[in-house]
């Protein structure tokens, strides 16, 4: 027996989401160009959408099962490449009726087949994708990514041209949250094989079956999108180009954005400030949402508890995180985002509501107990150093935040971190600055630090996308502080086919409670948002949490007049 779910599908996100909706009508005035400008720091060189690197070109130009949409109700899923699903009574075998009007960019037929090479070539060992894990629920994948299985035996395949079916291994509740990331979208067998090595090197190899495709790129530049008249929903597609811009400093994005050469604009610090008043006064909107993403100080929980030896100690961490003032912090360092007390963001939600709000701020009771106050936090830091039997001074001791990069707002972040740890714990902190990312990673995997900035954007819908990266040895190599706590990964592991919510909700709350306040396994810092500056000619531009995140297949320019 089987459940069908037909174009509204059953999960539904209320997220703090800010659209802007002017109705499904477009009357561009005359003269109107529907041509749209933005600015980014750089471009992806990715175009393998197995890889998801660079998702919010692959999410725009490319369409997968379903698609992640915000409107006035939050965000939610809608079927895309899919036309309806059936569901099995146990959960574990979906069976997707693609629509038969979905054509790649050079005419061809997006059919099942498509899907299921993309599906399979995702768990092929020899490709090494990072997010084959996405795959293991389903019957074979785990096998076949690791070794001991064939690619035959996985259970992801076309019945047909157009009915595609998944089985797995038991239900799971976070399995269609997944669908709307990149890595499960379809693929070209023929193109791909074809191109060997070069494919997701070389832009012009490609094909596309969203609503852009990418005609353009001159590097460290331009990029340009334009319409795909092929996509099956291009009659309510309006942009006829895109072009991305890349303008480093923010001084010369303002200006651009002022005189009108860019239409959205997302930027930090005192233009943020003046923009938010441009917008109160009309004379520009302002998006403002909630963003699946944490960010804060990662420890050095290995062997060894880092260059410090210090690290091992939960009482250690507790005390470095507590120094720090989130609400000043954000206001003296960024100018936006909001203050976190808990590891999964507030963006993410489970069951129909946010999970932050259902669960609280983990740490935010005994936070309150030590900010600000010196004389409790290095009695907390020694009560660590005793139960380690360390007998050195405070004094003598030098902490290694390791960091890298040198745009203003890194370097405001590690002064400020520097100065507050030193002033409340009075120790010594050493800014270990290497050049780049490369060396930056080499020094981290090395372990030579104490703690360094990092944190967790989500790839899907659900609290355990954040919970899995601190699992013991998690696929893609994300913990890469080394925590480990075997009460924590068997909380995980109990998840396994549970699908009473009720139930998995307790689980995420015990573990994360274990992750923040028992262990302090990671000094969560502010909870990213997202404020989208537009001029007022841009109408129902849209932002979203998974999948584009600029949701530009149904924007339209009005009143520009050019």
């Amino acid at each position: 027996m089987f459940r069908k779910k037909i174009l509204a599908l059953a999960l539904t996100a209320v997220m703090a989401v800010s659209s802007l909706m002017v109705g499904s009508s477009v009357s561009a005035a005359e003269g109107d160009t529907q041509v749209l400008n933005l600015r980014t720091a750089s471009f992806g060189n990715n175009y393998d959408v197995q890889d998801m690197g660079w998702r919010w070109m692959m999410a725009a130009c490319y369409d997968g099962l379903y698609r992640n949409v915000a409107d006035q109700d939050g965000e939610h899923f809608i079927l895309a490449g899919a036309e309806s699903v059936d569901i099995s009574e146990d959960g574990t075998v979906y069976t997707f009726h693609l629509r038969q009007d979905a054509k790649w960019s050079d005419g061809v037929p997006v059919t099942a087949h498509d899907y299921e090479y993309g599906w399979k070539r995702l768990v092929t060992p020899e490709y090494g994708y990072s997010y084959a894990s996405f795959m293991f629920g389903v019957v074979g994948a785990q096998e076949c990514f690791e070794g001991t299985g064939s690619v035959d035996d996985v259970k992801a395949v076309a019945l047909d041209d157009y009915t595609f079916q998944v089985t797995l291994k038991v239900a799971d509740p976070t399995f269609e949250s997944k669908l709307v990331a990149t890595p499960l979208y379809p693929t070209r067998q023929d193109l791909a094989e074809a191109a060997g090595d070069q494919w997701g090197k070389d832009w012009t190899l490609c094909v596309y079956n969203g609503p852009f495709c990418m005609t353009e790129l001159v590097e460290d530049n331009k990029m340009v999108w334009t319409k795909n008249p092929e996509y099956w929903d291009a009659e309510n597609t309006h942009l006829e180009t895109i072009n991305w811009y890349i303008v480093g400093e923010d001084s010369t994005a303002a200006t651009m954005f002022d005189n009108g050469e860019l239409d959205i604009l997302q930027t930090s610090g005192d233009y943020v400030i003046k923009y938010r008043g441009e917008a109160d006064a009309g004379n520009m909107q302002l998006v403002v949402s909630d963003y699946p993403g944490t960010i804060g100080l990662v420890y050095n929980s290995k062997e060894g508890g880092g260059l410090s030896g210090l690290m091992s100690n939960a009482k250690i961490r507790k005390a470095i995180s507590y120094c720090i003032n989130r609400e000043d912090m954000i206001a003296g360092v960024y100018g936006r985002y909001k203050p976190a007390y808990s590891y999964v963001a507030p963006a993410i939600t489970f069951d129909g509501s946010s999970y932050r709000s259902q669960v609280g701020e983990m740490m935010q009771e005994e936070y309150n107990q030590y900010v600000g106050n010196p004389e409790a936090l290095q009695a907390l830091f020694q009560e660590g150093l005793d139960e380690l039997g360390v007998t050195t001074p405070m004094s003598d001791i030098t902490l290694t935040y390791l960091t890298y990069g040198t745009s203003v707002e890194q370097q405001a972040e590690n002064e400020y971190l520097q100065q507050i740890i030193q002033q409340m714990l009075g120790v010594t902190v050493n800014l270990s600055i290497v050049g780049d990312y490369a060396l930056f990673q080499a020094e981290r995997d090395a372990g030579n630090y104490d703690m360094f900035y990092s944190g967790w954007f989500s790839d899907y819908n659900d609290p355990l996308d954040f919970l899995y990266t601190f699992y013991t040895n998690a696929y893609g190599e994300n913990n890469y502080g080394g925590y480990s706590n075997a009460k924590y990964d068997e909380l995980l592991d109990s998840l396994t086919g549970e699908t009473d919510n009720a139930k998995r909700l307790e689980i995420y709350k015990e573990a994360e409670s274990i992750l923040m306040n028992e262990d302090c396994a990671f000094a969560p810092i502010y909870y990213s948002t997202k404020e989208v500056f537009l001029q007022n000619w841009v109408k129902d531009f849209r932002t979203s949490s998974f999948g584009a995140s600029q949701e530009m297949y149904i924007t339209y320019i009005e009143g520009r007049g050019n």
